[in-house]
């Protein structure tokens, strides 16, 4: 059995967000989430490496924004990795993980570990 890479747990989520890259704005569900990535359906129009910007509407007046990059895209699934978000982006899509995880403490304690080495 492979070893387990990723640093930060992944939480079940099934909600819509929405994908912007190559000039498109694409609405797909969610599979699950974390503080560095998600996993979400595929779209024909998702490509492996590209860059996108995820949009995660809360509210019609509370919207997070998180630039992210395509990491891989098949029949069943694509994987989103996160590289920037403001700080107010950070702290909601922390709760929404804290949220929906079966140990919210478990998350802090990889909130206060580094997730990149």
């Amino acid at each position: 059995m492979a070893k387990e890479r990723r640093k930060r747990s992944r939480v079940p989520v099934h909600f819509d967000v929405s994908v912007r890259t190559g000039g498109e704005t694409i609405r797909v569900q969610l599979i699950n989430i974390s503080l560095t990535g998600m996993l979400c359906a595929p779209h024909r129009l998702f490509q492996a490496d590209a860059a996108c910007q995820v949009i995660i509407a809360l509210g019609s007046d509370l919207v997070i924004t998180i630039d992210a990059r395509i990491l891989r895209t098949d029949p069943r699934e694509t994987a989103v990795h996160f590289s920037a978000m403001d700080e107010e982006s950070f702290i909601h899509l922390r709760k929404i993980v804290e949220y929906n995880a079966d140990d919210a403490d478990r998350i802090e304690k990889e909130f206060r570990k580094k997730a990149f080495d």
